[in-house]
């Protein structure tokens, strides 16, 4: 706090700069932590200790600001304000990866259940072809767009969560990717910390209390799906294919009809046609019966036209009153 405290009289007697900015984050980050192990020697909640740690380092800079207008003729930097906020909330993080972690693994297969999905896939699909190069290409180019156009809503996004349920901020899903492979797939974490400590790996309900109320607003928008365009980047998955199923839940489907191994002939998509034109409640033989027509008739065209109509669901119909889960059959003839 004295450190703090210090920098802000030096950073009152000379016009902001950027240096002052980056050395605000680092003190504010450094004075969060700092009192987030303060507060572990009282009484309060484990998740109120993160929030107040953030509150008394924001109120420190607040201090300031207020002190500066008041008594200076000029006012702080918006930048140096913007500096100190994320420094609040990078020390709040740097204290959570330190105590638990920025990311929840949860319900890991083991590797005889990886092993075991992995030679079904072989007996069934053998070895898959590459992807078309052109489709690499896209994907690629796509997700760098993607990353540099969403770094603000991934910024808001992991704040919220964060306030809201102070712990990881990603949620790691086992499954199943091209040829029966186990791969780490991403997600933003819209749940409280470890729901699936009770249950195992379930599909949520519409109506699931488990869900963070920020978490439905991601859920609605697909914004939870930002992280796998690390996915995508690292060749895992692509941004149309069938949508990654669970490894632990593809063991057990694959006992039950074996050809389900057949939609892993492809890579797994961010967007697929199952979840275009069916729902999120399909069963597995009809999610199937839409990915097979997927990989016969799959081009880049048809890509398109599925990432098209994907965010048309995300961003327009979901928030129609009325809106059933399904997209009108109109627009599959555009």
């Amino acid at each position: 706090m004295l450190a703090a405290a210090w920098f802000a009289v030096q950073s009152s007697r000379q016009a902001p700069t950027w240096p002052n900015a980056v050395a605000l984050l680092v003190l504010h980050a450094l004075l969060t932590l700092a009192m987030r192990r303060a507060l572990a020697f009282t009484a309060l909640r484990s998740d109120w200790q993160y929030r107040v740690a953030c509150l008394i380092s924001v109120a420190v800079y607040l201090a300031h600001f207020v002190w500066r207008l008041a008594f200076l003729d000029h006012m702080a930097s918006w930048g140096d304000l913007g500096a100190a906020l994320l420094g609040a909330f990078m020390g709040g993080l740097a204290a959570t990866s330190l105590e638990m972690s920025l990311w929840e693994d949860n319900s890991p297969p083991s590797e005889r259940i990886q092993d075991e999905v992995y030679q079904r896939h072989v007996q069934v699909i053998g070895t898959p072809q590459a992807e078309p190069a052109l489709k690499r290409l896209f994907d690629v180019c796509l997700a760098v767009v993607g990353l540099v156009v969403s770094a603000p809503a991934w910024l808001v996004s992991a704040l919220f969560i964060w306030i809201e349920d102070p712990g990881p901020l990603l949620f790691v899903k086992n499954s199943v990717g091209k040829g029966g492979v186990n791969f780490h797939q991403l997600k933003l974490r819209t749940m409280v910390r470890e729901a699936e400590n009770c249950t195992g790996p379930v599909l949520s309900s519409e109506e699931d209390e488990r869900v963070l109320a920020i978490g439905r607003m991601l859920r609605k928008t697909a914004l939870d799906e930002l992280p796998q365009l690390i996915n995508i980047l690292r060749g895992e998955m692509s941004f149309v294919g069938p949508r990654p199923q669970r490894t632990v839940l593809v063991r057990g489907y694959l006992e039950q009809m074996p050809e389900y191994a057949e939609r892993h002939a492809v890579l797994p998509g961010l967007a697929g046609l199952a979840q275009v034109a069916g729902d999120y409640y399909l069963t597995p033989r009809q999610k199937l019966r839409f990915d097979r027509l997927y990989i016969r008739y799959r081009s880049l065209g048809f890509d398109l036209k599925l990432i098209v109509l994907a965010f048309s669901i995300a961003f327009w119909f979901r928030w129609q009153k009325g809106w059933n889960g399904r997209l009108p059959r109109r627009w599959f003839h555009i």
